[in-house]
C-alpha cells in the first residue's frame, strides 16, 4: 500500500483519514482502517473501485449487493455466464 494509493482513495471518497494531526498529517482511525481493509479485500477479489464504492454504500452486514457483484465477477472471469454461482457465505468478516 503506497501513500499515493491512500491519497487516491481519499480523492475518490473510498477511504479518508478521520483525523488530522496539529501539523496537518492524516491520522487514520480504527474505523478508517477497517474500511481500508474492506477496500483492499474487495479489490483483491477483482472488483473495480466503482463497484467497491457501491458495495460500501450498503451497511456492512448487508451482503446482497456484494454477492451479486462477486457472482458477476466470477461469471465474467470464467467466460461462462451459465455456470452456477458459487455459494458465498453471508457471515461478514469485517
Amino acid at each position: 500500500m503506497t501513500i499515493r494509493t491512500l491519497y487516491h482513495y481519499d480523492e475518490i471518497g473510498l477511504v479518508g483519514a478521520g483525523e488530522r494531526t496539529a501539523a496537518g498529517h492524516r491520522r487514520y482511525t480504527e474505523a478508517d482502517l477497517r474500511r481500508l481493509y474492506r477496500v483492499r479485500a474487495l479489490r483483491g477479489l477483482g472488483l473495480s473501485l466503482d463497484e467497491i464504492a457501491e458495495v460500501l454504500k450498503e451497511p456492512s452486514d448487508d451482503l446482497t449487493a456484494l454477492r451479486g457483484l462477486l457472482g458477476a465477477q466470477l461469471a465474467a472471469g470464467s467466460g461462462r455466464s451459465s455456470s452456477p454461482t458459487p455459494r458465498i457465505s453471508t457471515r461478514a468478516c469485517w
